[in-house]
């Protein structure tokens, strides 16, 4: 629960708020695109980093250190505008960190990364994305590429734009990372393949929740080798606008509930692929009129 005042998501007044205070949580980290330097200490806006990575480095550093991080949780404030020549592309995770977007990009409400962000091989844990925006290069591509070895990533309030000269394929891939979290988030484009592809193994503690997602072809897409055997998956509260399947829930494991929208196929099978035993009040548009997943009859009411 936040304090009084702060009762919107992403809340990221609320972690500005906190950026100053409360050391006993953890550091804070500042990352300024245009006039950070990475010799920086990257401890205030004066000094801050120029690049995402850098304060990746010295948060993990400081999470790693001892005893007295290992059970906090940082915070990396990213501000930036920075275009597809020089942008950057993440290739590994903070732990136990919030990176948090502030500031603008041209027009768009919050910084923006530009390129196609393959994350290694590696045991990352606990890292959150807040108020962040990712746009896909020109040649298009997945814009988030998450490995087995993730745990408890989640994006919350971010952009995701595959709008590029070659649409982006995907938003975000990511194969067996238990706990992830997308919320609130708006992804727009026409992605080419799939918004959100989630892979085959552990998926256990999954929620995709309240954002509203675009696509050129299928909305979110579950691979059937997806398993989430002590914690329940659940694919909720989604706007949906796609041109083929809405939701392509092929393991059969996974909880949709409540998710709207509308899709360009027909109704039925070509609108949800899911279990209907896991399925409630879902509603959506399609080529052909407007049906509920799992129909609903309550019969006559005497």
């Amino acid at each position: 629960m936040l304090p009084n005042g702060y009762n919107a998501v992403p809340h990221f007044q609320y972690f500005q708020d906190i950026a100053g205070g409360l050391g006993s949580i953890g550091d804070a980290f500042f990352v300024d695109v245009n006039a950070g330097v990475d010799t920086n200490d990257g401890k205030s806006w004066e000094y801050a980093f120029k690049t995402l990575a850098a304060a990746i480095v010295a948060s993990n550093a400081s999470i790693a250190a001892g005893a007295t991080g290992w059970a906090s949780r940082n915070r990396i404030f990213y501000k930036g505008d920075n275009k597809e020549a020089v942008a950057e592309t993440l290739i590994t995770l903070a732990n136990k960190c919030d990176i948090i977007g502030v500031g603008s990009y041209d027009h768009r409400p919050m910084p923006f990364m530009i390129g196609n962000h393959v994350i290694g091989a590696g045991a990352y844990m606990g890292c959150r994305f807040i108020n962040m925006g990712f746009l896909s290069p020109a040649a298009g591509g997945v814009i988030f590429t998450v490995p087995t070895t993730t745990s408890g990533l989640a994006f919350i309030g971010c952009h995701f734009d595959g709008r590029s000269s070659s649409a982006a394929t995907k938003a975000i891939l990511a194969t067996a990372v238990e706990q992830l979290l997308i919320q609130n988030c708006r992804f727009y484009g026409k992605f080419s393949t799939t918004t959100i592809d989630l892979g085959t193994g552990s998926t256990r503690a999954l929620l995709i929740d309240g954002n509203i997602i675009e696509s050129g072809a299928i909305g979110i897409t579950t691979h059937s080798g997806l398993t989430c055997a002590d914690a329940i998956a659940v694919i909720s509260r989604n706007i949906i606008n796609a041109v083929t399947l809405c939701i392509d829930e092929n393991s059969d494991k996974v909880a949709v509930i409540g998710n709207r929208g509308t899709t360009a196929a027909n109704s039925g099978a070509t609108t949800m692929d899911y279990n209907a035993a896991l399925g409630s009040d879902n509603q959506f548009t399609s080529g052909n009129g407007v049906l509920a997943y799992p129909a609903t009859n309550f019969g006559a009411q005497s």
